[in-house]
């Protein structure tokens, strides 16, 4: 295992789909080969805690019109996503290794239309609760990237995550407009599990073409033999 890993360090740098960004090192958001003339009038969709790129991916192959970008700060899983986009002639998915903190400093203000936090790290102990992507400094930087009428996507197997999500983006001054308790259960609409009559049924904001039910990770895959229900919500932000 450690080989294999130390062997994807080396080949994630010579991909050509994977950018890389260091701290204290960056390039006006116009410079980054997402912006390059090939993909303009594309939408863009972001990944944010990539992993793999198995999301990415189906993204990207389910819309072909969309490029699809994913970022971690693991450039050795990132490299397998790479690496299998290139094999599989996908080219409307880009990889980017950088912290997620950063994201404003790699895209231009209201150029993003979805954003997707699959299977983020809960941070359950006190002391990094401030690192949650759904957290009010996240919250901020998803509400300038975002176009008008933007969505954010968030897909968990963690009960206390889904439910601060749901806590902060209201108190944020966002709106849930679907969520559900169980994606994959008998009945997957979002009003109950987003506590409001006005919530939509996942089926219009998280259908098969951007993978709320139908692109299922390794991880994902994982949680649900443990018997762990797949959680679902998507909110809409206005910048303040």
């Amino acid at each position: 295992m450690a080989k294999t890993k130390l062997h994807r360090y080396e080949r994630v740098k010579h991909l050509p789909n994977v950018t890389f960004s260091r701290l204290g090192e960056s390039e006006p958001p116009g410079l980054y080969p997402w912006a390059k003339d090939c993909y303009q009038g594309m939408e863009r969709v972001l990944e944010l805690g990539c992993g793999k790129g198995e999301h990415s991916l189906g993204f990207a192959q389910a819309n072909p019109h969309r490029l699809c970008l994913g970022i971690d700060s693991k450039s050795h899983r990132i490299c397998v996503g790479a690496e299998k986009a290139i094999a599989q002639g996908i080219e409307n998915v880009l990889f980017l290794h950088g912290r997620i903190e950063r994201i404003q400093e790699f895209f231009r203000a209201h150029s993003i239309h979805e954003i997707w936090l699959t299977f983020p790290d809960p941070h359950l102990k006190n002391r990094t609760r401030k690192n949650r992507l759904s957290g009010a400094p996240f919250l901020d930087a998803y509400a300038r990237l975002l176009v008008p009428g933007g969505l954010v996507h968030l897909k968990t197997d963690n009960d206390l995550l889904f439910t601060y999500t749901r806590e902060s983006v209201e108190l944020w001054g966002g709106r849930v407009i679907a969520a559900a308790g169980d994606i994959h259960g008998p009945d997957a609409c979002g009003s109950n599990a987003c506590g409001s009559d006005t919530c939509t049924d996942i089926h219009t904001y998280g259908d098969s073409r951007f993978g709320a039910r139908h692109i299922v990770s390794a991880f994902e895959k994982k949680a649900r033999a443990k018997g762990s229900s797949i959680k679902y919500m998507a909110f809409k932000l206005v910048e303040q």
